[in-house]
């Protein structure tokens, strides 16, 4: 037997802490030479697991989709969704968008994001907030907006937002379970949950024992009250990477993560981690800062710089085959290099591949007289 590698930095503390747990492992295999006599022991014992297992025949219920980026599910009942960026990239900004709709009762919000859509609370059930970073002046403000975008002049009694950044790191989560446990009662259940931000919870972002317990805590929270948990994290300056073995924490353990970019005034979501969708199945959903309004507002879809390229390559290749293949010009293969070797400017090696191009796109047909010509409904006027 290999000996055991310590992980970097392990205390003695954690050390013993994992012998321990191994150890209590260990202790319950049952070696290939158990008795047969003790087969109905064992069994018994089995039924004690009995609620954690998992069979084609299991009643289980789908959870709602609570928010959704283009028709793909991002945040469902009962998991943790982690939205990150870096500092001053719009998520709260973002957070602002998802709480709107989450309290709203009918799904009609102002200048809501296009492409986001957040489950109407119909049955007034609570919406909790709860900001670790902002100042209070500045929470106030961020909330102000969040009801004017929800068509609202005060706070429901439901929405529940609280700044909780002058208590002690160490009350934090006894006042959250404290918040949820009250607000459930109250409004027969949680509509959906935002921690802004997750990592002021643990006094160490880099600390495993506490990053791991603090993401537990939280998923253990989406479970018992059936609803969503969009936690907030930032990333490591100059990186997308999420900060310490907490974000590597939250990005196994949540249902999506979701990046937040910012490129001068104007931000973007990206989908970085999902489960329920493909990266693909989500543009690049933009937003940016109304000065008239005091809040931000959808500024269409944002085209990332690769497929710009391939646009502006494409538009290249439609005028060549518009002005070497001009109606009624139709040529054999030879004939249609050296048209576009005339047209492009371009060594008849690489006219070859224009060609190879031009045929890929449709942008040019072969008829039964093996002529090429343009296709008429891709000429450029």
């Amino acid at each position: 037997m290999g000996t055991k590698k310590e992980a970097p930095g392990q205390t003695d503390a954690a050390k013993e802490i994992e012998m321990k747990e191994y150890s209590e492992v260990t202790t319950v295999v049952i070696s290939k030479g158990t008795d047969l006599n003790n087969y109905h022991s064992i069994s018994s014992q089995l039924k004690h697991f009995a609620q954690y297992r998992i069979t084609e025949s299991s009643n289980i219920k789908l959870p709602v989709t609570i928010i959704a980026l283009n028709g793909e599910a991002i945040s469902t009942e009962g998991n943790i969704t982690t939205f990150s960026g870096a500092s001053k990239s719009g998520k709260t900004a973002c957070t602002g968008f998802l709480i709107a709709g989450a309290i709203s009762e009918d799904g009609n919000i102002i200048d809501e994001l296009e492409g986001m859509d957040v489950e109407p609370n119909s049955e007034r059930k609570a919406v909790i907030h709860i900001d670790t970073e902002q100042a209070r002046h500045k929470h106030q403000y961020n909330l102000k907006s969040i009801l004017k975008r929800a068509g609202l002049t005060k706070c429901p009694d439901y929405f529940l937002s609280y700044n909780i950044r002058q208590s002690d790191i160490n009350e934090y989560s006894k006042i959250t379970t404290g918040i949820c446990e009250a607000a459930s009662a109250k409004f027969d259940g949680i509509h959906l949950i935002v921690i802004d931000g997750i990592a002021d919870y643990i006094s160490d972002v880099n600390d495993a024992i506490q990053s791991n317990a603090v993401v537990k805590y939280f998923e253990e929270l989406a479970i018992m009250y059936s609803t969503p948990i969009v936690v907030i994290v930032h990333t490591n300056p100059g990186t997308d990477k999420e900060r310490g073995h907490l974000g590597s924490q939250c990005q196994r353990k949540s249902e999506s993560v979701i990046t937040i970019k910012t490129e001068n005034d104007t931000s973007y979501i990206e989908p970085k981690l999902l489960r329920n969708a493909g990266k693909a199945d989500i543009p690049l959903l933009q937003f940016k800062y109304d000065k008239g309004r005091g809040y931000h507002i959808s500024c269409g879809i944002r085209i990332n710089e690769q497929e710009n390229k391939d646009r502006e390559r494409i538009e290249g290749l439609k005028i060549i085959a518009a002005t070497a293949f001009a109606p009624p010009a139709a040529f054999m293969y030879g004939e249609a290099i050296e048209a576009i070797m005339k047209h492009s400017q371009k060594k008849e090696r690489t006219a070859k591949e224009i060609f190879k191009e031009i045929k890929a796109h449709q942008l040019i047909v072969q008829g039964a007289d093996e002529h090429w010509r343009i296709k008429m409904n891709d000429i450029i006027e």
